[in-house]
């Protein structure tokens, strides 16, 4: 078993499990396939500070780590806009040849479920489960799915249901762009 974010994207069921350059395809998206993201991101502390003073979140969950010493988690809980942002960014479909059509826009998400705490120091990664898949242009499709982002400890932070556009590797793409 490979540690989380180290392999390529692959699939646990159904489809050829042939190496992906970062990003995924059209044709990786088979419904009941789980995408494996390559690669992960280490939260910093400033990151979660810089997004908290952007944002005007001034809540000591995020920013006092005297307050959030005394309280459920025992330190400053990173805000869920930030996780939400890197899983997404983890999870993306491919680039290259393909995205120059424009069409990698996702449609919206459905949901956004904050399952766990996350830290400065934590790493942060992502899979995603194939719902549907539909060829709705030449050069790509639309794939239903819900990201899965996860710790370093493969404890699961975050959720997320989308629905996305996603360019064919038919289009000119190469597995490794």
């Amino acid at each position: 078993m490979t540690r989380p974010g180290s392999s390529p994207i692959s699939r646990s069921k159904a489809g050829s499990g042939r190496a992906a350059a970062p990003g995924w395809w059209f044709e990786d998206a088979v419904p009941g396939a789980i995408l494996r993201h390559r690669g992960g991101r280490t939260v910093a502390d400033a990151d979660h500070v810089w997004l908290a003073w952007l944002t005007n979140n001034a809540s000591d969950v995020h920013g006092n780590a005297h307050t959030a010493q005394v309280g459920e988690f025992g330190r400053p809980v990173v805000l869920g806009a930030l996780t939400v942002a890197i899983v997404v960014g983890l999870a993306r479909p491919a680039e290259g040849a393909a995205a120059r059509t424009g069409r990698r826009a996702s449609r919206g998400w459905s949901s956004i479920r904050l399952r766990g705490p996350v830290f400065a120091g934590d790493t942060l990664y992502a899979e995603s489960a194939v719902h549907a898949a539909k060829a709705e242009w030449e050069g790509g499709g639309t794939v239903g799915r819900t990201i899965r982002g996860f710790n370093q400890r493969g404890e699961t932070v975050v959720e997320i249901d989308e629905e996305i556009e996603a360019p064919s590797l038919g289009l000119g793409g190469t597995k490794d762009c």
